[in-house]
């Protein structure tokens, strides 16, 4: 008899530990948790395909345009437009990596891009679907990190300043020219993104248990 009275107390004891966390609450954080942590979940394999992609649209418009087809643009490498770039002060490199500066630097990088890949895509028919695809996934890319951004830090104010070259600014009355910005683009914005993929998958490597 006494043996069944501390079952049914050991089961009363349960049920009120239970009652103490309530399931919604549970439920509620069970999600609030995985979607912080995973926001930016498919963002290294997404870039890396973003890179991909630029590097073939760079090497195929060198060599359809300007006939580079063994990959040397030594001779185009005086053309600058101040484009964005992973740089030092982001702090993405492993020896002095911080999480929030180097998210916000790629986020904004991805955003100011944004118009000038439109002018690229309007530039190039013979490849228009990839540099379509490129264009979405970039933007696709940085709202990802943008997500990432508010879920750890609460703020997705960048900060960002004007650059100093807009796409308007680039278009150009002479195909030479349109072609030359369009290359430049394309070289820039692939150095960016490869950094990008780089310190995405960095990040992700330190985050893993």
């Amino acid at each position: 008899m006494k043996a069944v009275q501390y079952f049914c107390q050991a089961v009363l004891v349960l049920f009120a530990r239970a009652a103490a966390f309530p399931l919604a609450d549970l439920t509620g954080r069970a999600e609030r948790l995985p979607a912080a942590a995973q926001s930016c979940a498919a963002c290294a394999s997404l870039a890396l395909e973003i890179q991909n992609t630029a590097a073939g649209l760079r090497n195929t418009q060198l060599c359809e345009y300007f006939s580079f087809c063994d990959g040397d643009w030594s001779s185009l490498l005086s053309y600058d437009f101040n484009l964005p770039q992973i740089r030092a002060q982001d702090s993405c490199l492993k020896m002095d990596f911080h999480r929030e500066t180097c998210l916000k630097a790629i986020g904004s990088g991805l955003r100011k891009y944004q118009p000038f890949l439109l002018l690229v895509e309007t530039s190039i028919a013979s490849s228009n679907n990839q540099v379509t695809w490129m264009r979405s996934s970039t933007q696709r890319l940085a709202e990802l990190v943008m997500n990432q951004i508010n879920a750890e830090f609460g703020s997705t104010d960048l900060g960002e300043s004007e650059l100093e070259a807009s796409a308007s600014n680039l278009e150009s009355s002479t195909d030479w020219n349109r072609q030359v910005k369009v290359h430049v683009i394309l070289r820039d914005f692939t150095r960016f993104i490869e950094k990008t993929a780089r310190a995405i998958r960095f990040m992700t490597a330190v985050s893993s248990p």
